[in-house]
């Protein structure tokens, strides 16, 4: 038998977990707050919703630690899971993929954020290296997409470093709207660009007013007898330096231990509540463009935010998202050193259908491509 010191031992441990259970099922709590209180009310909510997948995680390591000892708490991350299941579904989905063959006027439609098709990628001689950007451009030849959103699309005037000529050579989808936002001596320029198959019939911009360069389009197309509006969109971005990716990767391979740690995560926690505060009044601002559009809308973009975010909540109140119609797996989309998380969409009205989206997991940029088949649904008009 136990002696009553061991069993007192025993409870108070069981209390200790019991109280830092509660702790994580507020923060949980609290997660699923963050998609509906924008940052510039209260900008360390958003903290708390990025670190959903941590606390949910932590709150089911809770349910399996309660059923081996007390059964009756595993009640208590449970309901609290369950309540918030929305979100969870946001991050992981099981869809079964189609035969595209069988839907007709079924079209392919591809995202993707190129950052600049690696153009500051320069060799020792400070020549151009080619390599990712051949690597792109093998991808969507092979993909040969009707409509392809860019954002830090780049166009270079000497001809050393081609990409819009290049392009409409071998893409089928060879009518384009390019918004360039920064310029670099007139030499090269930094936007975002949808390329499209069918007609364009009308196009426009949303600026951000911000000096970012961070922007919407829209285009208007003519799908068969349809007009569609594709909205391509790139929210305020985190804007790390090369120190922020050096301090990540020396956390993350344990390299050196000198650095300042306290510091550097301030820089960092910075850098990401100035980007939750300035995305918030775009989203709304996109939102507020696409509830008096007449159209069938398309949404493509890299929001630099993920699914249970104020900036994602936003539009994905107003849109679907082909990720959660039509997807598998976690679908993260984001490639570079900081946490992977899903950060790229593709959005649709409820009268257009997804089917097999995908995020393709090929190192070309520090984002994986996103691509699905999308179709008009007539009879839901």
């Amino acid at each position: 038998m136990k002696s009553k010191k061991a069993k007192g031992k025993n409870s108070f441990f069981l209390k200790i977990m019991l109280l830092l259970n509660i702790v994580f099922v507020i923060f949980l709590l609290l997660s699923y707050l963050a998609s509906y209180i924008s940052p510039e009310t209260f900008w360390f909510i958003a903290f708390i919703g990025l670190a959903y997948p941590i606390l949910l995680l932590t709150n089911i390591f809770f349910i399996i630690f309660w059923l081996i000892f007390k059964k009756k708490y595993a009640l208590i991350s449970t309901i609290f899971i369950i309540s918030g299941y929305s979100f969870l579904f946001k991050l992981i989905q099981s869809s079964n993929k189609i035969d595209i063959s069988q839907e007709t006027n079924a079209f392919k439609v591809i995202s993707f954020n190129v950052r600049n098709f690696d153009i500051y990628n320069l060799t020792k001689k400070y020549k151009y290296d080619l390599r990712n950007k051949n690597k792109i451009f093998s991808f969507l030849k092979k993909e040969s997409p009707d409509i392809v959103c860019f954002q830090e699309y780049v166009h270079d005037t000497t001809g050393a470093f081609q990409t819009t000529d290049t392009l409409k050579k071998f893409l089928k989808a060879k009518n384009s709207y390019i918004y360039y936002t920064v310029n670099s001596r007139n030499l090269n320029f930094f936007g975002i660009a949808t390329y499209s198959r069918f007609p364009i019939v009308n196009r426009g911009k949303i600026d951000f007013k911000t000096v970012s360069g961070n922007i919407c389009i829209y285009t208007d197309l003519k799908i068969n007898s349809d007009t569609v509006r594709v909205y391509n969109v790139h929210f305020e971005s985190i804007r790390f330096k090369a120190e922020d990716y050096a301090f990540a990767e020396n956390q993350a391979k344990k390299k050196n231990k000198k650095i300042d740690f306290q510091s550097n995560s301030e820089r960092i926690l910075a850098r990401l509540k100035k980007a939750f505060i300035i995305r918030a009044p775009q989203t709304e601002l996109v939102a507020d463009h696409i509830k008096k559009c007449k159209y069938p809308v398309i949404l493509c973009g890299d929001f630099n935010d993920t699914p249970t975010s104020y900036a994602y909540h936003n539009i994905a109140s107003i849109l679907n998202d082909a990720f959660i119609e039509s997807g598998n797996g976690i679908g993260k989309t984001y490639a570079g050193i900081f946490p992977s998380f899903r950060i790229d969409y593709i959005m649709h009205s409820n009268n257009i259908m997804s089917y097999n989206f995908e995020t393709v997991y090929e190192e070309m940029s520090d984002h994986f491509p996103i691509k699905c088949y999308l179709k008009i649904e007539k009879d839901n008009k």
